[in-house]
């Protein structure tokens, strides 16, 4: 029996050794590998519905009470300024506006007492308030000498669909005068006091309808 050469046997070893290192390769990388799952169906994400933009119907709240104020320019005391008329108008909106249950609106014509109960008829919901400076003198006309400014503010409320008065008064720029301090008077804005009159005849009549605001009158 023939011997084998040690550079063969050497030979014959390193052989082997590779022979068992592939196979030991081979058998680790199909052991690692995974079957892969098959990915589960993705998940509905249902679309959320639009929410409706409010209209502005339902944002504005309803008020109780709307009014609609007018004013006789010309019917008993026609040397007043217009820039006076003006001031007692919008101070009486302004004033019936403060409170969030109330509307209150400028009639820009003249109006006359008839006037008022006329358009009050034909209302189905708001109240006309009808103003006018009378003269503040002992035969409440007013003379060629008068002061054409010393006069009050007069009021009447028509009710709708009726006509029919709802309340009425008087407010006198006095109640509002300091007598020791006169405050100026612009005349882009009208007069002060007879400002403050026409606000106070906002506040009675709210009081009257039982609406309170914040009391801002002096």
């Amino acid at each position: 029996m023939s011997k084998r050469s040690p550079a063969s046997s050497v030979l014959y070893v390193i052989c082997f050794v590779t022979v068992l290192l592939t196979c030991a390769l081979a058998i680790m990388a199909q052991s690692g590998r995974r079957v892969r799952k098959s990915s589960s169906a993705p998940v509905s994400v249902p679309t959320p519905e639009a929410t409706p933009t409010p209209t502005v119907a339902s944002e504005k709240q309803k008020r109780a009470f709307t009014f609609i104020v007018g004013l006789d320019k010309y019917g008993d005391y026609s040397r007043i300024s217009l820039y006076v008329y003006s001031g007692v108008l919008h101070s009486c909106v302004d004033r019936l506006d403060d409170s969030r249950s109330v509307e209150a609106k400028v009639s820009t014509n003249d109006m006359s007492r008839s006037d008022a109960i006329r358009k009050a008829k034909a209302e189905k919901e708001a109240y006309i308030v009808w103003l006018q400076l009378r003269p503040n003198t002992f035969s409440g006309r007013a003379g060629v000498y008068d002061d054409p400014n010393n006069v009050y503010v007069e009021y009447s409320v028509f009710e709708p669909i009726t006509g029919k008065r709802a309340t009425s008064g008087s407010t006198y720029p006095e109640a509002y005068r300091n007598k020791t301090i006169r405050l100026p008077t612009s005349s882009t804005n009208g007069d002060y006091y007879l400002n403050q009159a026409a606000r106070g005849a906002a506040e009675r009549i709210l009081d009257h309808f039982h609406v309170r605001v914040l009391n801002t009158l002096p």
